[in-house]
């Protein structure tokens, strides 16, 4: 062996051991800086009013409103998450949301993590992990969604280990029953246990194991119906589809960004492994073909993809790394079991983040999103029940911020009907007839934001007067007894 070649082979013996931690500091590093600031995503704030307001009496079955102009029969989807948030910030104010923030998603590394593992030795599954944590970027805040995140990992590793034992894990019934509770993405689990069903019997796995799969699975969707919503549950999934194109997160992804570069990537990676490996199941085949569909499919479901692909890539990169990483085991299983000291670096890392997490927030994050000087006092002074026009984007944070007014829009569409949703993107895009909307409100203040063509066109077009400015916000309010100019109407010749 020549010289060159035992320097690498020394180098590669030094280096390899030490990658996957390196790793795993670099994840839980991220983790900390992504939730050790304030709460910046608006979102969070109108979870928060949800909470409370389920917290002091709303119903179930018939939750209340917290606008007039959002008068939808809805059906709560994720109520669970939405009172253990108010609660935590009746317990610890909005620092103790962000450190929820922070376990909410150290909790997703540790899930995303154990399913890698579970086919793959750390030096695949912690790089697998890292970059399927990357591609979930656009979804990690503080909002629920972070839970179906994690539950689809989970999911989809039952799975693959029913593809490895012929076991079926029925667990997943109860964990569909709490998840239906917690976040409306529930129905993840039943078209995954539907492929997995479906590819166990093109396995040629035994008739009854791909029965009780297929039982699994129906037992999943009655759960999700038995949950004190009750059967409802399912017209609010087909009614968040119906109402996708108002909302940006629900718009195809952009493929040229990180994040979703990160997911193609990963994928990449996984089929170049699946063509090495040669041999590959049916029921990992359909489940990365679902990953895509989920990836392709909006900016909302980029997470559940990469959530998906990081334990179903794990084995396939296994195999591939086997063959450039001497001693590394090969095959779609584990044979190297979790030793002592990889369960203390990865739980007991996670358990010191969210200590350090603990420390920080109070400094960091117990502070809501900054705002005017001018804010608090001009929209406390307003009589309570003021109909106010506001900016679509600032609609959340308001209505926490200031319960007592009347807000037009905010970014919990399921409380709209969609002649509500029409209206509110009228007033966003100057649509015809937005003026004649904008009088049935009755709205006399607005406050949104500067740079909009609505605040342009409610000064330049309607007359309405600017009362306080800022970069970031201002207050408008119309003139006295104002109307919107009418459109001429065209005259008749002869």
């Amino acid at each position: 062996m020549s010289r060159a070649r035992r320097t690498w082979s020394r180098l590669r013996s030094r280096v390899w051991p030490t990658l996957p931690w390196l790793v795993l500091v670099g994840i839980l590093v991220s983790l900390l800086v992504n939730t050790a600031h304030p709460l910046t995503n608006t979102d969070t704030y109108f979870h928060l009013r949800f909470g409370h307001e389920f917290l002091h009496g709303w119903s179930l079955r018939h939750p209340g409103s917290v606008s007039t102009f959002a008068t939808n029969d809805w059906v709560p989807t994720q109520w669970l998450s939405e009172v253990v948030m108010a609660k935590t910030e009746d317990w610890f104010g909005l620092a103790g949301v962000a450190w929820l923030s922070g376990l909410l998603e150290v909790l997703l590394f540790l899930g995303v993590y154990a399913a890698a593992r579970d086919r793959a030795e750390p030096l695949v599954a912690m790089p697998v992990s890292a970059v399927a944590l990357y591609a979930m970027q656009s979804g990690l805040s503080m909002r629920p969604q972070v839970v179906s995140y994690l539950f689809t990992a989970v999911v989809v590793a039952a799975w693959l280990r029913t593809l490895d034992d012929r076991r079926v894990r029925w667990w997943l019934v109860p964990l569909v029953w709490l998840w239906a509770m917690l976040h409306g993405m529930w129905p993840v689990a039943l078209m995954v246990g539907v492929l997995a069903t479906v590819g166990l019997a093109l396995d040629r796995a035994p008739r009854g194991v791909v029965v009780r799969s297929g039982a699994a699975t129906v037992a999943c969707a009655v759960a999700a119906a038995i949950t004190p919503v009750g059967p409802a549950l399912y017209g609010a999934v087909v009614q968040v589809g119906s109402r996708a194109s108002y909302f940006a997160e629900w718009q195809p992804p952009d493929w040229v960004s990180w994040q979703s570069g990160g997911f193609a990537v990963l994928l990449a990676a996984t089929l170049v492994g699946l063509w090495c490996r040669g041999r590959n199941s049916w029921t990992e085949t359909l489940l990365i073909l679902l990953a895509g569909v989920f990836a392709a499919y909006s900016v909302r479901t980029v997470p559940v993809g990469a959530a998906m692909l990081a334990p179903l890539a794990a084995g396939p990169l296994q195999a591939l790394a086997s063959r450039a990483v001497p001693g590394l085991s090969h095959g779609s299983r584990l044979t190297t079991p979790v030793g002592r000291g990889e369960r203390r670096a990865v739980v007991g890392g996670s358990v010191l983040t969210l200590v350090v997490l603990a420390l920080a927030v109070p400094h960091t994050s117990a502070r809501p999103l900054s705002e005017p000087a001018w804010t608090g006092p001009a929209l406390e002074a307003l009589p309570p029940g003021t109909k106010v026009l506001d900016d679509w984007s600032l609609g959340g944070y308001l209505m926490w911020r200031h319960p007592r007014l009347d807000l037009v829009m905010h970014g919990y569409g399921d409380t709209f009907t969609t002649r509500e949703l029409d209206r509110n993107n009228g007033f966003m895009t100057m649509a015809p007839g937005w003026e004649r909307d904008l009088h049935a409100t009755g709205a006399r203040v607005a406050i949104v934001r500067p740079t909009t063509r609505l605040a342009y066109s409610l000064v330049v077009v309607e007359g309405w007067r600017i009362v306080h400015r800022s970069d970031s916000m201002e207050m408008l309010r119309a003139p006295k007894g104002w109307r919107s100019p009418s459109p001429p109407v065209a005259s008749s010749a002869g």
